[in-house]
C-alpha cells in the first residue's frame, strides 16, 4: 500500500562511498542556496531524485515505479524492502536504517460505477477541509499551510491516462479509485514510536496501525446517505416532518452546495462566535440522519466494504 515516500540518510552512516554517489545519478545537476550558501547536487535514479547535501542525503519518488515502472498498484509488506534493496544495491550502501520523512499509503478499489459517482456521496472530515473536488478527485487537507496530513479520492485510470503512463491489460476502462493517506513529517508521534526507518514499514506492527488509521480516516468522514419514505409512523408532529423533508433536501444535495453555502456564510461573517458554524453543521448532520428514515447508500455500501476488507491480508 505504500506508493512515494521520502528518505532521510546522514552522510555519516554511509561512509567513504558518500561522495562516489554524483557518478551513479542521472543528469546530476549543482544548485546553490542563495539565502544560506549552502550547495547541494541533486539527480535522479531511475525515476528517484537524490539530493545530496553536506550532511547527507534525501531520497524521494516512488517505490513502485522504480520498482515496476508503474504506480497503477502500490506495494505492500512483502515487496517493500524489495525497492529498498535495489536502491542500496543501485547506491552501493545499505538503506534499510534510513529515516522516513514522509511516506503515501493507499490503494485501489474496482468499483461497479465511475469514480466520481462515489465521490460526490463523500462529506466532510473532521479537522480538514474538504476541497479540489473535480469530477476524478477529491481531497482533505489541513487549512493550515503545514499540510502534515492530506487524504485523497481520486480516479487512478483518468490519472494514469493523463500523465501518459501504461495502464494494465484489462484496466483500462476499469472504475479504479484511489483513496490515498499523506503523511508528511514528524512520523513517530503519529505512529507513537522512536523512529520511522525504511525497515519499518515492512513489520507487522506498524503496517497493521498505518491500515487502522487509514480506516478509521475514511469512516470519521460524513456520506451522503439515502432516505426511505415507506414507513411514516415516526412522523408524529409538524416539527418531524419537517426534519423529514428538510433530511430528504439535505442528501439530495450536492457536497459542494452545502460547502458554498458555508463559505458564504463565513465570508459575510454572519456569526460573530465562530464555534456557531460548526454547531450549525452538526445540526445539519443531525437532520440529515434523522432516525428511521436513513438508509445507506449503495455506493457507500459498496466503498465501506472494500474500506473494512483491505485488513485482511496483513
Amino acid at each position: 500500500m505504500y506508493d512515494k515516500v521520502k528518505l532521510w540518510v546522514n552522510r555519516f552512516d554511509i561512509g567513504e562511498q558518500y561522495p562516489n554517489i554524483v557518478n551513479l545519478l542521472d543528469t546530476a545537476k549543482e544548485q546553490t542556496d542563495l539565502n544560506t550558501g549552502e550547495v547541494k547536487v541533486f539527480g535522479y535514479l531511475e525515476g528517484l531524485r537524490i539530493n545530496l547535501y553536506q550532511s547527507g542525503l534525501s531520497i524521494e519518488g516512488s517505490l513502485p515505479k522504480f520498482l515496476y515502472q508503474s504506480n497503477i498498484y502500490t506495494l505492500n509488506r512483502q515487496t517493500t524492502p524489495q525497492a529498498f534493496e535495489k536502491i542500496g544495491d543501485k547506491l552501493h550502501f545499505n538503506i534499510k536504517d534510513a529515516k522516513v520523512l514522509s511516506l503515501e499509503f493507499g490503494t485501489n478499489f474496482i468499483m461497479k460505477y465511475p469514480v466520481y459517482r462515489y465521490l460526490e456521496r463523500l462529506g466532510d472530515m473532521p479537522r480538514l477541509e474538504r476541497s479540489n473536488y473535480t469530477a476524478s478527485s477529491l481531497y482533505y487537507k489541513p487549512i493550515s499551510k503545514a499540510q502534515q496530513k492530506v487524504f485523497s479520492f481520486y480516479d487512478k485510470i483518468a490519472e494514469a491516462k493523463a500523465n501518459k503512463m501504461i495502464v494494465p491489460n484489462g484496466l483500462e476502462d476499469a472504475n479504479l479509485l484511489r483513496y490515498e493517506m499523506r503523511l508528511k513529517g514528524r512520523l513517530p508521534t503519529l505512529f507513537k514510536r522512536n523512529e520511522v526507518t525504511a525497515s519499518t514499514l515492512s513489520e507487522e506492527q506498524f503496517y497493521s496501525s498505518a491500515i487502522k488509521m487509514y480506516q478509521d480516516t475514511y469512516f470519521s468522514i460524513s456520506k451522503q446517505n439515502k432516505l426511505t419514505l415507506n414507513d411514516m409512523s415516526n412522523i408524529k408532529t409538524v416539527k418531524d416532518a419537517q426534519e423529514v423533508l428538510m433530511a430528504l433536501l439535505i442528501n439530495q444535495s450536492d457536497q459542494e452546495q452545502i460547502k458554498a453555502y458555508f463559505d458564504a456564510l463565513k465570508e459575510a461573517k454572519v456569526f460573530d462566535d465562530r464555534k456557531n458554524y460548526t454547531r450549525l453543521k452538526n445540526k445539519i448532520k443531525e437532520i440529515s440522519n434523522k432516525a428511521g428514515f436513513v438508509v445507506s447508500d449503495d455506493l457507500i455500501k459498496e466503498l465501506d466494504n472494500e474500506i473494512k476488507n483491505i485488513g485482511a491480508y496483513i
